[in-house]
């Protein structure tokens, strides 16, 4: 059976692999795949030709089990993160997490939240769900995510469901000037804290500019404001951004490769 998996990287410095699937159920206004279509990690000057020149072909799920096995054997794999697009929109999804949960890895899911409860039963209990609300704002989120603006209760609804289950839940928010800012993300962080629970981090995000949207880059003083404001309801909160950069290691193209595909040093932490 065919996945939706089209990318695959290796993170040296956790001993990590990055899936990513080639569909999604939201039309973001700023979805980072409009401006880099792999990992954007991995466009650095050396490769950057060459990957604006492969073709996105998905993986059987086969193939995707055999370059999984390779990591684990030779590359000491120990933990698999699924990722953008959605990862929940696949329909091999549960085979997907089953295959990887027999291999013993860690698994953290990136995902908006809105086909969790289709999937929840599925995802083992010592799984981390990073689940991404792009607005607190009905019609914010509808104006951002191209979705009904009701269709922001079915992620809070899911957001419960996943907590109550006992999965360990991570919240995450981009930060975005003009759209999605400290006041916002504060009122965020003050839903989790009372419907869910002060434990519950909060990991706020870097808004990366996208030439077909009219959103800027946020200053470094704009989200340690943010950060403040919702620390104020949560115990831990995060900026994941390009200020807080520091070396963690290289990433290595494992699917599909490239005639140049040597190693590329990584300076961020993306993902969990």
């Amino acid at each position: 059976m065919r996945t939706l998996i089209y990318n695959i990287t290796y993170y040296s410095h956790n001993k990590s692999i990055y899936i990513m699937f080639a569909d999604c159920n939201f039309k973001c206004v700023g979805c980072i795949r409009k401006r880099f279509l792999r990992d954007h990690h991995l466009y650095r000057e050396n490769c950057v030709e060459e990957l604006e020149k492969l073709r996105l072909e998905t993986l059987d799920s086969e193939e995707f089990i055999e370059i999984v096995k390779y990591a684990k054997r030779e590359l000491d794999l120990r933990k698999a993160i699924l990722g953008g697009g959605e990862p929940t929109f696949d329909p091999m999804f549960c085979d997907i997490i089953k295959a990887l949960n027999l291999l013993d890895l860690k698994l953290v899911i990136l995902t908006n939240g809105y086909l969790l409860n289709k999937v929840l039963n599925c995802i083992p209990k010592s799984s981390i769900v990073e689940l991404s609300v792009k607005s607190i704002h009905p019609e914010k989120f509808s104006a951002y995510t191209g979705r009904n603006k009701r269709d922001l209760n079915i992620i809070l609804e899911n957001m419960d469901s996943a907590f109550q289950s006992g999965l360990e839940l991570i919240i995450e928010t981009i930060f975005i000037p003009g759209f999605n800012e400290a006041e916002d993300i504060e009122l965020l962080a003050e839903y989790v804290a009372h419907n869910l629970s002060r434990d519950v981090p909060l990991i706020i995000d870097e808004y990366v500019p996208i030439p077909s949207a009219p959103y800027r880059r946020p200053l470094l003083n704009e989200l340690i404001d943010a950060k403040k404001r919702a620390e104020k309801h949560l115990k831990k909160v995060v900026i994941r951004s390009s200020y807080t950069r520091r070396y963690l290691g290289e990433i290595h193209l494992l699917y599909p490769k490239l005639i140049n595909s040597g190693k590329h040093e990584i300076t961020s932490d993306p993902y969990v």
